[in-house]
């Protein structure tokens, strides 16, 4: 299945540009390379002309020893929920998964046996795409969408989609409220289970009272 459309298209040429910045600012925390190339390496430079951008985040989880899980399909709910966001939600959603897609593939190098390092790497990576193209803008204007695409993931166990949820917390009041309302809405409205999950939940939400 593709989900490459006019907006994916329009948006590559300001990619590059938000990538080559992304890579300037990642590229010092990238470990030494070696002269072996694991298989996620592999499977980065395999789908460097694919048509579908998801796919490439299918890498991440190749590697038994390695799983960086929940990227793969958090790509895939957005693109099957895109016709529901406004334009620049959907420009929003073309640009950030193909800025990480292509960033991933411009400076991952073959030395991935530090599974922690490789983690941070991808999670830095997601942070800096989604900000970059305005992801406080989308929350705010495409609650619903968003929610829809939240509601299927692994939000409690999944650092890549959490990521996205602590990205948009960094924004205002406004944006900080309607994030706090969609995890009520997809975690069933039970107070008690915010305190049941204090550990990995609540550095989710901090910040929403200020």
């Amino acid at each position: 299945m593709q989900f490459v459309s006019w907006v994916l298209v329009a948006s590559l040429l300001v990619s590059r540009d938000v990538r080559a910045y992304i890579v300037d600012r990642v590229s010092p925390r990238l470990p030494h390379r070696r002269s072996d190339i694991s298989p996620i390496q592999e499977c980065l430079d395999a789908e460097a002309e694919t048509e579908n951008v998801c796919d490439v985040f299918l890498c991440l989880e190749l590697d038994d020893t390695c799983l960086i899980q929940g990227l793969y399909d958090l790509c895939l709910n957005f693109f099957r929920n895109t016709n529901n966001f406004s334009q620049s939600g959907q420009e929003w959603i073309a640009g950030s998964f193909s800025c990480i897609a292509g960033t991933l593939q411009q400076i991952v190098g073959p030395d991935l046996e530090d599974c922690d390092r490789l983690g941070s790497l991808v999670l830095t990576i997601e942070e800096e795409c989604f900000s970059n193209y305005g992801i406080c803008q989308m929350v705010r204007y495409n609650a619903e969408p968003l929610e829809a695409s939240l509601a299927s993931t692994d939000l409690m166990n999944q650092k890549t989609v959490q990521q996205l949820v602590q990205t948009a917390m960094q924004c205002g009041r406004t944006v900080r409220f309607i994030v706090h309302r969609i995890l009520r809405d997809i975690l069933g409205g039970n107070p008690a289970l915010f305190s049941s999950h204090d550990s990995r939940f609540l550095s989710l939400i901090r910040g929403l009272g200020k």
